[in-house]
């Protein structure tokens, strides 16, 4: 005889079962398929589950399919509303009225029962802390200075934040919201549409106090699973508001597994035995060792995949300490740019992948025209006579010194900045010494002043070059801090022209003081450019619905698995 206690764990059973099955039967317009899990490793792991602590594009690669912005980028680059229903701004530009969607939830969670619709309180909250001085905002930078009381609210919220919040950031009704700007900003609605600027529960952070940071709870399509050493996993978001243009309830896949990275060889293995359905760096000589080579075709042995490249926004730099020695002294870092050769780094030790740079940091895209002069240059003796400016010479050796560089061994960034040690031995004399690192330890190392020289890159965080310049700007202590201008760049000059162009509506005045800071820039040698790159990666065949922005964020959202047989 079978007991009560059999027969209600058998129906507990058979309900999860039918739950499980739920989705992966659910029927998909156009083909589209529901379930799956799409995997692929990242080399740096994500501890801190927070939007607005997201420095690299692989913390804002996954924290983005848990918090959403405002507004987002679609396919062509364009800025459309996303949590947000609607913008209008006042003529001067100062006035920002936003009109929130009534159809959005958080997460479930145990901060608050049943569920929790977002409204116009979260949304201010979420701004009123992208203003603030809370150890957790990497992007203060981004909307303090722009926000009437934003700068006041930053002075008073280092340990506690004011409850009235930042008074330029007004409530108007639950699905209303209003901003009041210092001056018209022509760039504000890209800045809402930075993956960082995620909205969150204001219920769920003062619920969890200090422990908010590893409860992350957005509106995303995906809800954080479990954390383990090896893999993050984030599931399927059964209630996401978001629809696709056939009708279907997004997204389709169960789960993403993000795996923590074991170096280039081992990941071009794991897509190779399917473990993986991405990579995202994959040099031009190792196509053989990840797909086999032509022979193995014939075979029909190789793993069907696609390859997708797009214009990337990425720039390549050698940063500096600026203030500290013996980068404090211009003449050796203008030195250290004339001493690299650009378009033979590329060409060769590269293989032809990437852009040497030529005409100053900023990439040329559809919203910036670069000088056209050529600013930077590859001139060895002119460097050597710099060095002998600066004091160095047989009797004076510059000191032997390390680069820092967050990269595996055998990758792209590994070949180039081997590249460098090598051209800056030849042509002046200079001894650097490669220290492998992951990005934490690179920051740290940053900001305790113990890096002199490391390996940079940089993805704007919206579509405009402001968001390139931003990072050199408003240094007033030579102290690296927690936002931007790790390399202690302090210019006046550079500062003055960068508000005025900041606040300049005119777009042909604005690319014209965009332009004499990139001058600035590549003058002063506060950076040494080295070159931008394509975005080129592969994605298994069976991967469908994928896209990739050109900054490398990734819409899993409509995503789904269809094997090919």
């Amino acid at each position: 005889m079978i007991s009560k206690n059999t027969v209600g764990l058998l129906v507990f059973l058979s309900f999860l079962y039918s739950c499980h099955q739920r989705i992966e039967d659910k029927i998909a317009f156009g083909g589209k398929k529901y379930g799956g899990v799409f995997s692929y490793y990242s080399p740096e792991k994500t501890n801190i589950f927070f939007p607005l602590y997201s420095p690299t594009v692989y913390n804002q690669r996954l924290l983005s399919q848990v918090f959403e912005p405002l507004f987002i980028l679609n396919e062509q680059g364009e800025i459309i509303p996303n949590l947000a229903k609607k913008i209008t701004t006042s003529k001067n530009g100062q006035l920002i009225t936003i009109s929130l969607r009534n159809d959005v939830y958080f997460h479930n969670d145990d901060s608050f029962s049943g569920e929790k619709k977002m409204t116009a309180e979260d949304v201010k909250f979420s701004l009123d802390y992208a203003c603030s001085r809370n150890k957790w905002n990497s992007m203060g930078g981004l909307l303090r200075d722009k926000i009437r009381g934003g700068k006041e609210y930053y002075r008073k919220s280092f340990r506690h934040h004011p409850p009235q919040g930042v008074t330029g950031i007004k409530i108007i009704n639950d699905t209303t919201i209003r901003l009041v700007l210092v001056a018209g900003f022509r760039g504000f609605q890209k800045i809402l549409a930075h993956p960082s600027i995620g909205v969150f529960c204001k219920k769920a952070v003062e619920y969890y106090q200090e422990d908010f940071i590893k409860h992350p709870i957005g509106t995303g399509p995906f809800i954080l699973k479990s954390i383990t050493h090896q893999q993050i996993i984030l599931k399927r978001n059964p209630s996401y508001w978001k629809k696709d243009n056939l009708g279907n309830q997004l997204p389709f896949l169960s789960e993403i597994h993000v795996k923590k990275g074991e170096g280039i060889k081992s990941e071009y293995h794991a897509f190779s035995k399917k473990e993986v359905d991405i990579i995202f760096e994959l040099p031009v000589n190792q196509l053989d060792l990840t797909f086999g080579s032509l022979l193995d075709a014939q075979k029909g042995k190789n793993l069907l995949h696609r390859v997708v490249v797009k214009k990337g926004t990425k720039i390549n730099y050698l940063s500096f300490d600026c203030s500290n020695y013996p980068f404090n002294n211009v003449l050796v870092r203008k030195a250290f740019s004339l001493a690299i050769d650009r378009r033979k780094l590329c060409l060769e030790a590269m293989n032809g992948e990437g852009n040497f740079v030529i005409n100053g940091f900023v990439p040329k895209n559809n919203y910036y025209e670069p000088n056209k002069i050529e600013l930077l240059k590859h001139d060895p003796s002119a460097a050597k006579k710099l060095m002998q400016e600066a004091g160095y010479n047989i009797n004076n050796r510059f000191p032997k010194l390390t680069l820092y560089i967050n990269a595996q061994k055998g990758g792209v960034t590994d070949k180039w900045s081997k590249e460098i040690v090598k051209q800056l031995k030849e042509h002046i004399g200079v001894d650097l010494l490669i220290k492998y690192c992951s990005m934490d330890q690179k920051h740290k190392a940053i900001m305790s002043r113990n890096a002199k020289i490391w390996k940079s890159a940089w993805v704007p965080d919206y579509p405009d070059a402001d968001a390139y310049f931003r990072i050199f700007y408003g240094n007033k202590t030579s102290r690296a801090n927690e936002e931007s201008n790790y390399n202690n760049f302090n210019n006046k000059n550079f500062d003055s022209i960068y508000r005025q162009a900041e606040w300049t509506r005119g777009l042909k005045k604005r690319r014209e003081l965009q332009n004499e800071l990139d001058k600035i820039l590549i003058e002063n040698g506060a950076i040494v450019p080295i070159f931008s790159e394509e975005l080129f990666v592969v994605v298994n065949l069976k991967v469908r619905g994928f896209n990739i922005s050109n900054s490398g964020i990734i819409d899993f959202s409509r995503i789904y698995i269809k094997e090919v047989f």
